[in-house]
């Protein structure tokens, strides 16, 4: 649901919602967000021809079918299911919070097959696996903290088409470190930037405006807006996205 939209930004709110929250007006990018629901399955294994599909886990677990084998997603975790590979949600426990996220956003469904087919599962000591179906990445190790994660570049799992940084600063010296020196007043050329508040709060300069993101809210920057981070409130979680893949768009605005 937006909440306030301006040429400078938009502002949605995910806190309570279930179902579709944005989705971009070039279809680089659509975001969906589940909270407090049973487990459920899918009617069909499917897979998106040309998108990516992310399954980031708040809480709950999810069952989910992908190609031959099934994975347990626990809180705190990513899946990333790569375009052509076929997969579906067919259970879970718990009450499921979970983003999913499509990028880019096109109508490039195909359905496979009927669920419930037999598969091999991954056990625990095999939580972090890749393959050319794609990345299960939990969130708790400490290398998947704090960095580019998603993406291209100096990224530590490669992405055609989004890239992403998983953000834990458990107080407020961690939470608030680089501002002024890391962190400049600078705008992107070509890509979008989305600040995903889970936990605290983020303060942005936008232009000459000062926006608060509060947990629950997505905030959008488009190309050639300048911002910066202005401050984090501790304990920060959540998570910046960028569509799309642009390394070099990034320009640092003098002030």
């Amino acid at each position: 649901m937006v909440n306030k939209a301006n040429n400078r930004y938009s502002k949605f709110d995910f806190l309570n919602t279930t179902g579709y929250v944005f989705g971009h007006p070039q279809r680089l990018i659509a975001i969906d967000h589940t909270e407090s629901v049973s487990p459920w399955s899918d009617p069909n294994i499917h897979q998106h021809n040309h998108s990516e599909k992310y399954y980031f886990l708040i809480k709950g677990h999810l069952e989910i079918f992908i190609r031959d084998f099934q994975i347990t997603l626990h809180p705190l975790e990513i899946l990333m299911v790569k375009s052509g590979v076929p997969h579906a949600i067919v259970g879970g426990t718990g009450k499921t919070e979970y983003f999913g996220i499509r990028t880019p956003a096109l109508d490039d469904k195909k359905v496979i097959d009927e669920t419930g087919k037999d598969a091999s599962p991954l056990y625990e000591n095999e939580r972090l696996v890749s393959g050319e179906w794609g990345h299960r990445i939990p969130l708790d190790m400490p290398q998947h903290k704090n960095c580019w994660l998603i993406g291209a570049g100096s990224a530590l799992y490669e992405s055609q088409h989004l890239i992403m940084a998983y953000l834990d600063f458990p107080t407020k010296e961690t939470a608030n470190a680089g501002i002024g020196t890391r962190h400049q007043l600078h705008l992107h050329q070509k890509s979008w930037e989305y600040y995903v508040v889970l936990k605290g709060e983020k303060l942005l300069l936008i232009e000459n405006t000062l926006v608060t993101i509060h947990a629950g809210e997505i905030l959008a920057v488009p190309p050639n807006v300048k911002h910066t981070l202005h401050s984090r409130q501790a304990p920060y979680q959540g998570f910046t996205i960028r569509v799309p893949v642009e390394l070099d768009d990034k320009i640092v605005v003098e002030i």
